[in-house]
């Protein structure tokens, strides 16, 4: 793996990213720092992907239309929302959301055209579980290798165990929604434990934050154990759909998440910002300070 780089975090400046963007997934791989985000637009021009690199989390670089909705066969080819990227065997694996419920897709790098490709040809799910609306996939791996997809909207959350090539699921669907969950899972351990987060109120208001639970095991159960990211009216408002980082090699960590600028009324005008996350003693986590 190539060096990673350091980050300097007083010159971090929000919104990261230029134009409008929301729900975005930050990750990092091939020696860089990614940025799989929506186009915060109209449903109906929500219709590919851009994704974003950085060497320091403070430059970034667009990549154009990454995965283009147009490209797949089953989709309406609007509402193209919240992709989650894993690297794994030499390449990335991209969970999406396609319409308003048409389902979860899978799509494959492929290094030559410099986009993913829809493989399966049908929706990785098209079901909606115990009502779990098919949207806002996050896939984690544990650190035994195993591999799990949390999803679901409509206030009922999801996992389920994926395959070791990540080509389809495996086992029954868990139901793991916790006190409060309306969309946007994403979990990553620390420190041997499980942290399950997620995003409540409404997304098209100052009602939007995001709270977490700490588990055992990547299926709970989880315990809402308070909010700890929600809007500022002096700096954002409408602040929620997170994830979170650590930074290779340290124990510092940061959350990506959208808001929207103060006084914009407009539910679309979304953008990107990472501000810091610290733990306490405990490990629990400190309200974020947006920034």
């Amino acid at each position: 793996m190539k060096d990673v780089p350091s980050v300097d975090f007083a010159a971090l400046r929000n919104p990261v990213l230029p134009g409008w963007y929301a729900d975005p997934e930050l990750r990092f791989h091939d020696g860089l720092f990614w940025i799989y985000p929506t186009l915060s637009l109209p449903y109906e021009e929500q219709t590919h992907f851009d994704a974003f690199s950085s060497p320091d989390l403070v430059t970034w670089t667009r990549h154009p239309e990454v995965l283009r909705l147009k490209d797949v066969g089953w989709s309406s080819g609007r509402c193209a929302w919240a992709p989650s990227v894993l690297p794994a065997y030499g390449s990335r694996f991209m969970f999406f959301s396609s319409g308003d419920g048409d389902g979860i897709g899978l799509g494959v790098w492929h290094k030559f055209d410099r986009r993913f490709v829809e493989p399966l040809r049908r929706p990785f799910i098209g079901e909606w579980p115990f009502g779990a609306q098919p949207i806002d996939a996050q896939a984690f791996i544990d650190d035994d290798g195993a591999a799990w997809l949390y999803f679901g909207g409509h206030g009922r959350c999801v996992a389920v165990r994926l395959r070791p090539d990540l080509n389809g699921h495996m086992g029954e669907f868990h139901l793991v929604t916790p006190p409060g969950y309306v969309e946007g899972p994403f979990m990553f351990k620390r420190a041997g434990r499980y942290y399950f987060t997620w995003s409540e109120g409404n997304w098209s208001n100052d009602s939007y934050g995001v709270a977490y639970a700490i588990a055992d095991n990547p299926l709970g159960p989880f315990e809402r154990m308070g909010c700890i990211l929600k809007g500022d009216g002096r700096v954002g408002t409408g602040a929620g759909h997170a994830s979170f980082l650590q930074i290779p090699g340290t124990d510092d960590w940061v959350v990506a998440y959208h808001r929207r600028p103060v006084g914009d009324a407009d539910i679309h005008h979304r953008v990107s910002c990472i501000d810091r996350v610290f733990f306490r003693t405990d490990s629990t986590i400190e309200p974020v300070r947006m920034t």
